[in-house]
């Protein structure tokens, strides 16, 4: 369940690292209309923040995101104000950076114009890439595919049910419990799990259970678990076709994309004179 927690994280950072940095300090002659933060004369503006918010995240995760953001905003034009009042400058290797950024930002922009939104890609694109490079799916730990219940609470109807049960997923469907379901305790068919993503009383009962069995409620300090084992697999086997096929599908999306950016990137560099000094950085 780490692996689910830790990307989401890092994202959420990155997001309130960049929009703290993007969103600075222009000065605005006339207060927008959609200003969610001013610092004296500076304002942000609600599109600036929604644009900095992914799609996708729940509505409590957004708005935890959007509150950061101001936050952060705020907290940095303090700080740029204080620092322009002080009369600090950039050094010419500063603005050289701020030149470079502002660089690559219309570079994005010109790629994301010539270049093609979707990519395609055919089942015998995939299939040939699968078999070409096998080995960059074995497997490099033990794996089990299983499928998990978490209750906060215990009701003696549904464990009842459970330990008459030879499908756990349907009692989740039936009672919702896949609806209730959250980053920290997901409910539902969690696929192929590396052993070690599972906490130490969980590896140990997992490694015991036969194919198809559902546990006994595992009692901990939050609630209840329910694990029904579905499949098994070792380390060192190559997992199929099915599990990579998405995979494998953004590799040869990207590999097209690359393809294209070096045909652009080269068509540029002939369309212009350029020459380097090497013998100067000796």
């Amino acid at each position: 369940m780490k692996r689910i927690i830790r990307p989401l994280i890092c994202y959420l950072g990155l997001a309130v690292l960049l929009a703290a940095s993007l969103f600075g300090c222009k000065k605005s002659e006339k207060m927008p209309e959609d200003m969610v933060a001013q610092v004296n004369d500076h304002y942000l503006r609600l599109s600036q923040v929604k644009a900095s918010v992914p799609a996708g995240l729940s509505d409590d995760l957004a708005l935890s995101l959007k509150k950061n953001i101001i936050s952060r905003w705020v907290e940095n034009e303090a700080v740029y104000q204080a620092a322009m009042e002080a009369g600090t400058e950039l050094t010419d290797y500063d603005k050289f950076l701020v030149n470079e950024y502002r660089k690559s930002l219309i570079i994005q922009r010109y790629l994301d114009r010539k270049l093609k939104k979707k990519y395609t890609v055919s089942d015998k694109e995939v299939e040939d890439y699968y078999n070409q490079h096998r080995d960059e799916f074995k497997r490099s730990e033990d794996e089990v595919h299983v499928v998990h219940l978490f209750m906060a609470q215990s009701d003696p109807a549904i464990f009842k049910e459970i330990r008459n049960s030879d499908d756990l997923m349907s009692i989740i469907k039936k009672y919702y419990f896949n609806e209730k379901s959250t980053v920290n305790q997901p409910n539902g068919d969690l696929g192929y799990v590396p052993l070690s993503e599972f906490p130490e009383r969980f590896v140990r009962i997992l490694k015991r259970m036969k194919t198809g069995t559902i546990t006994r409620p595992i009692k901990t300090k939050n609630g209840y678990h329910f694990f029904q084992l579905l499949d098994r697999q070792k380390a060192g086997t190559i997992r199929s076709l099915d599990l990579v096929r998405a995979d494998i599908e953004l590799r040869l999306k990207k590999l097209h994309r690359d393809k294209d950016m070096k045909r652009l990137i080269q068509q540029a560099k002939r369309n212009v004179q350029i020459q380097t000094y090497l013998s100067k950085i000796q």
